[in-house]
C-alpha cells in the first residue's frame, strides 16, 4: 500500500526565493539546526514562522532522571517496610538518603 496523497493546503509546493548567507552565518545556522535535532530546513521553516524553538534535553539529565526515580523507587520502598510494621535498616535509609542527596546537588551544582 503506498503513502497516502495529501490534502493540496498540507503539500509543501511554495518555494522561497534563494537566500545567501556568509559561511559563518551558514554554519551558525548549522549547528543550531543539529543541536535542536533538526535538519537545517526544518529548523530554518520552524524560526522563519516563528515556531517555539527548545534544544532537546541533555543525555546527562536523563542519566540523572534516571538516577533520581531509582532513589525515589528506593524511598517508597522502605516507606512500604514502614507502614507495614516491619522493620528497615537503617544504614539502607541513610545510603538512599545519601545518594538523593547527591543527585539534588549534581542538579544544583552542574559538573
Amino acid at each position: 500500500m503506498g503513502r497516502p496523497v495529501k490534502d493540496p493546503l498540507d503539500r509543501r509546493t511554495a518555494k522561497l526565493p534563494p537566500v545567501r548567507l556568509k559561511d559563518a552565518e551558514l554554519a551558525a545556522l548549522t549547528s543550531q539546526a543539529a543541536a535542536h535535532g533538526l535538519s537545517l530546513t526544518e529548523y530554518v521553516r520552524q524560526r522563519a514562522l516563528g515556531g517555539r524553538m527548545t534544544a532537546p534535553r541533555a543525555t546527562a539529565d536523563d542519566r540523572l532522571l534516571s538516577e533520581v526515580n531509582r532513589i525515589g523507587v528506593n524511598l517508597n520502598q522502605i516507606a512500604r517496610s514502614l507502614n507495614a510494621g516491619q522493620g528497615y535498616d537503617p544504614h539502607h535509609l541513610n545510603h538512599v538518603l545519601a545518594r538523593l542527596m547527591a543527585a539534588i546537588d549534581t542538579i544544583v551544582r552542574p559538573p
